[in-house]
């Protein structure tokens, strides 16, 4: 379908979601519901293994819209907002930001509500929210389970403008490429990834969503649960093993 604020670019195995808004890519209501109907559309497309979420032009995502925060409207904002997240995580594509520019605000927890993170080592990150009265709610509850917790709390408490060499350096990001190099350091990360077998990756990111929230018995409960009977049902599993012990490359048939 056509699209206002957002475009769908697609590759061989992998999909872009591209924000598209004048104005450093902010996100309104109808940007948000345009990502949502998007990602709904990308999620039933067979053979896509990866999701990369970027902005066009100079900037990956400047925030909220503050224009669409009020009180009239901000349950129906809290509520597609959220969707985005919660369907990224539910999704069985990899989903991968790269980021250039600025990622302040809801940009930056764009970034956090991915799998994966690529950014231009100019790239800058940061969450202003508390400058404005409000708190950013999604990087609450991500930002402490993977940063230490005291950097977490000073990032979010002073709103100061964090570079993608620091947060590089604390394991958030995981690829760091030069300005110049950015397109096709983000196409290079993506292959790294579509080399393997598309459902193997989908059960991988499954099994770390499935005991990342649980106990350890849970989890290896669960994780050998998905092992046993998802996993070793595929052709690629076999496939896998089978190239291993032959001494040779597999031959993914993704299935």
């Amino acid at each position: 379908m056509g699209y206002q604020n957002i475009r769908i670019d697609r590759e061989d195995q992998w999909a872009k979601l591209v924000l598209d808004r004048d104005g450093g890519n902010l996100l309104n209501i109808d940007v948000m519901e345009e990502m949502n109907e998007a990602l709904l559309e990308l999620r039933g497309e067979p053979g896509l293994e990866v999701l990369v979420v970027c902005g066009s032009g100079a900037t990956f995502c400047e925030g909220l819209d503050m224009a669409e925060h009020r009180r009239e409207r901000l349950q129906r904002l809290l509520q597609v907002y959220s969707r985005i997240f919660e369907t990224i995580r539910m999704i069985d594509m990899v989903t991968v930001a790269a980021v250039n520019g600025k990622a302040w605000g809801s940009g930056f927890e764009l970034a956090l509500g991915c799998n994966l993170i690529v950014a231009a080592e100019g790239a800058s990150f940061r969450l202003p929210e508390v400058e404005h009265g409000v708190i950013p709610h999604i990087a609450s509850i991500i930002l402490p389970r993977v940063v230490p917790r005291r950097r977490a709390m000073e990032w979010i408490l002073t709103g100061n403008e964090i570079p993608a060499g620091d947060l590089h350096r604390f394991g958030l990001i995981n690829r760091l490429v030069p300005e110049e190099d950015f397109q096709e350091g983000v196409a290079r990360f993506v292959r790294e990834l579509t080399a393997k077998s598309g459902p193997v990756l989908q059960l991988a990111k499954r099994a770390q969503y499935e005991a990342y929230y649980s106990t350890y018995e849970e989890a290896l409960y669960r994780v050998q649960n998905l092992y046993m009977r998802e996993l070793m049902d595929l052709e690629d599993a076999s496939e896998g093993i089978r190239a291993h012990l032959e001494g040779r490359e597999p031959v993914w048939k993704n299935r």
